[in-house]
């Protein structure tokens, strides 16, 4: 009989393969198991370089719009942010054997930090705040959080390009990086490194959803 990991792993196989195929349909039909499987035992597939898959079925969840309230849905997006970086940090241990794995978790986190930027500005501008923020103050963190975003992503994507040739040949990391640096020309070490330090603080921010 197969244990637990294993049953869920493979469904989450099945899911990124009828995606990739364009069959929502079913795709959408078997979802709901990897989503309350995850939500329930974040820590499933912990120790699993293909930690990423989950992060990976999660963002397809989301594409699909299937979860009704709100934050249900932030909680998901935050526990895929951190599931990437767990399987960042796992490859980077043994790099020459999991390439192909380290590559696909980083284009996942890169992945949610662009197309769901709006489900990490609140945690950024709180991270930024040390005080209860009046609504006007509060505008202003929400702003430069906004800011703050972009370099979060841009520095993922240099992690790929300082690892593989050509982005691995990726039409959208390269126009991501070509984009970030046309609009940034004088973007500075110490945003990049400050940036670094957010990213940190957010996986730690979200770490406590898996206690």
């Amino acid at each position: 009989m197969k244990n637990p990991e294993e049953v869920v792993l493979a469904v989450v196989n099945s899911v990124l393969e009828l995606s990739n195929e364009g069959k929502q349909a079913k795709a959408q039909h078997i979802l709901p198991f990897v989503y309350q499987s995850v939500m329930e035992y974040p820590h499933i597939l912990w120790n699993n370089v293909e930690v990423w898959k989950v992060a990976k079925a999660l963002l397809v969840m989301h594409h699909y719009d299937m979860i009704d309230e709100e934050e249900d849905e932030l909680r998901m997006i935050q526990i895929a942010f951190v599931l990437c970086q767990r399987a960042i940090e796992l490859c980077e241990k043994d790099l020459e054997n999991n390439r192909e794995h380290y590559f696909n978790a980083l284009h996942t986190q890169t992945m949610l930090l662009t197309s769901c930027s709006d489900y990490f500005a609140d945690t950024i501008a709180e991270l930024c705040s040390k005080t209860v923020l009046s609504e006007e103050e509060r505008a202003v963190a929400l702003r430069l959080a906004n800011r703050i975003l972009p370099i979060l992503s841009y520095n993922v994507v240099v992690k790929i390009d300082d690892a593989f040739e050509n982005f691995n040949n990726d039409t959208f990391l390269a126009e991501l990086c070509n984009n970030f640096e046309l609009e940034h020309p004088d973007i500075t070490p110490k945003q990049l490194d400050d940036a670094i330090k957010i990213h940190r603080m957010l996986v730690n921010k979200y770490l406590e959803l898996f206690k």
